[in-house]
C-alpha cells in the first residue's frame, strides 16, 4: 500500500533499523525493503494496517463504541461544504474543505505542523511530508491516484515536537490510530485528522493504459495531476518531448468508449489488491471525512467544487461549526440516503468486504485479517459475491496484450449486465451506441 507504518514503527522501536520504503518494479508500487539486518526485529514489532484492519477495535478506540450506522460509520453531521476562499476552492480536488481547515488551524496557532501527501515533481515522487505553515498548502492541492511513498517522514512526525494535524486515506488514518494506541505521546500531540474518501489506488501501469488511448506514452510523462480545472477536473500531463501540458478528460466531457477505458484503468484491472480487500471507503476514523458528492445537483452547478463532509468526532464537528460561523467555509446539510447514493455501489461492496476476502481465498490469494462491524455480517448477499468475483478476477488476470484486448468488450458486458433491470440495460446500451 505504500503507507509506510511498518518502517516508521520499526524505527520508533529502533532508530537504527535498516528499513525503508521504495518503488518496486515487480509490484509497480511502493513496498518496504530491508536494507540491513535489524537485530530483534520480529513479525509483531511493526504496525501494518494492510495486514490487519480491525474495524471494531478501532471504532471503540476512536468513538467509544461500534457505530449505529454500519454503512456510513459514526456520524455527527452530514454536509456538503466548500471553502469560502475561491482560490482555495478552485485549486482543490473538490470543495477545498481540507486545505481550508488546515489553513485555519495554522492561522489560529492550533497546530505547529501537518502531515500531508505531496504530489512531488515527477510521477514517482509523491510522498508524505511535514509542512509547517499555511503558505506550504499551495503545493498540496489536488488528488494523487497512483502509488506514493506516504510513510517517508512518519518517523520524523513521531520525533518532531509540537501539535499536528494529519491528512490521509482511510488506511493511513487507521494506521495513525494504531500508532497512537501504542505511543500515547503521539496521541497527545495530535489535534485533528482530515480523512479522504477513497476508491482505491492504481498502479502506474494502469494509468499508462489510459494515457495510451490519447497517444501519450508513460515514458514521456514528466508530471501528472488528476484534478485540474473545474470540478471534478481533468488530467493534466506534462510531456517531456513536447515540452508542454496536455489536458485530457476523465469522466465529464469524455466519450462513452473512453469512459470505459477510464474505468478499466482506474477502477479495475490495475488496482492494488489490498484496495479491493478494504472495508473503509469513507474514512471511519477521521475527525472529519471528506469526499466527492457525485450527485446531479452539484454536477449541474457549473464545475464549482463541493465536498461531501462527515464530522465523526466532537472535535471535528466543533471545527466545522467554528469555520461555518466565521464564514471560512459554506455548506448545507445533506440527507443520509443522498450521501450514500453519491458514493455509488462501491460503498456497499466495501462494507461487505467479507465476500471479497472469501472469494480471494478461493482464488488462492493471501488475505489480510479484517474485522467488520457485526451488523454487516448479516447482510452479505449473493450480489456481493458476484461483484467480488468480477473485481478480483480483473486483478489476478495476466496483463499481456492478448488478455488486454479483451478488457473493453468485457467491461461493456459488465457495464450493461452487472445489474439486471431491463430498462437500465436498454439505457446503457443506448449510451454506448451514441458514444456520449
Amino acid at each position: 500500500m505504500g503507507c509506510g507504518f511498518c518502517t516508521a514503527s520499526l524505527k520508533i522501536e529502533n532508530p537504527d533499523a535498516g528499513v525503508s520504503m521504495g518503488y518496486d518494479r515487480q509490484t509497480d508500487s511502493f513496498v518496504p525493503a530491508v536494507n540491513r539486518e535489524t537485530p530483534g526485529a520480529g513479525r509483531h514489532d511493526f504496525i501494518c494496517p494492510g495486514m490487519t484492519m480491525d474495524m471494531v477495535r478501532l471504532a471503540e478506540q476512536v468513538h467509544g463504541k461500534i457505530p449505529d450506522d454500519p454503512l456510513l460509520g459514526t456520524c455527527r453531521e452530514l454536509r456538503v461544504c466548500y471553502a469560502a476562499d475561491e482560490e482555495v476552492r478552485h485549486r482543490a480536488a473538490s470543495g477545498g474543505v481540507i486545505p481550508g481547515v488546515l489553513k485555519h488551524l495554522f492561522e489560529t496557532g492550533r497546530i505547529d505542523s501537518a502531515y500531508c501527501l505531496h504530489p512531488g515533481t515527477d510521477p514517482y515522487g509523491a510522498e508524505g511530508r511535514i509542512i509547517q505553515s499555511a503558505a506550504e498548502l499551495a503545493g498540496l492541492h489536488g488528488s494523487v491516484y497512483h502509488p506514493a511513498n506516504f510513510g517517508k517522514h512518519l518517523y520524523d512526525l513521531y520525533t518532531s515536537p509540537g501539535k499536528f494535524a494529519y491528512v490521509g486515506l482511510p488506511c493511513q488514518v487507521a494506521g495513525l490510530e494504531m500508532l497512537k494506541a501504542k505511543y500515547p505521546e503521539l496521541a497527545r500531540r495530535h489535534v485533528l485528522s482530515l480523512g479522504l474518501f477513497c476508491g482505491g489506488i492504481n498502479t502506474f501501469s494502469g494509468i499508462a493504459y489510459y494515457l495510451e488511448g490519447f497517444r501519450i506514452s508513460w515514458g514521456d510523462v514528466e508530471r501528472i495531476s488528476y484534478r485540474e480545472g473545474p470540478w471534478p477536473g481533468k488530467i493534466r500531463v506534462t510531456s517531456k518531448s513536447k515540452g508542454g501540458d496536455i489536458l485530457i478528460p476523465r469522466i465529464r466531457g469524455n466519450s462513452r468508449w473512453k469512459i470505459l477505458r477510464y474505468i478499466i484503468a482506474f477502477q479495475g484491472y490495475w488496482m492494488l489488491k489490498r484496495c479491493r480487500l478494504c472495508p473503509d471507503q469513507v474514512n471511519d476514523f477521521a475527525d472529519i471525512a471528506v469526499g466527492d458528492p457525485h450527485l446531479a445537483k452539484y454536477r449541474a452547478q457549473g464545475g464549482a467544487g463541493f465536498s461531501a463532509t462527515i464530522s465523526r468526532t466532537e472535535r471535528g464537528e466543533e471545527m466545522l461549526k467554528e469555520m461555518l460561523s466565521l464564514g471560512k467555509i459554506a455548506g448545507e446539510t445533506v440527507d443520509r440516503e443522498d450521501l450514500i447514493s453519491s458514493q455509488g455501489y462501491t460503498l456497499d461492496n466495501r462494507r461487505h468486504v467479507t465476500a471479497y476476502v472469501r472469494m480471494a481465498e478461493l482464488l488462492g490469494e493471501s488475505v489480510p485479517h479484517i474485522s467488520v462491524y457485526p451488523e454487516l455480517q448479516k447482510t452479505v448477499g449473493v450480489r456481493h459475491y458476484i461483484y467480488a468475483a468480477v473485481d478480483l478476477m480483473k486483478i489476478v488476470l495476466p496483463k499481456n496484450r492478448v488478455i488486454r484486448a479483451c478488457y473493453v468488450p468485457w467491461q461493456i458486458f459488465e457495464y450493461v449486465f452487472i445489474t439486471f433491470t431491463p430498462s437500465l440495460i436498454l439505457r446503457r446500451l443506448i449510451k454506448i451506441l451514441r458514444n456520449k
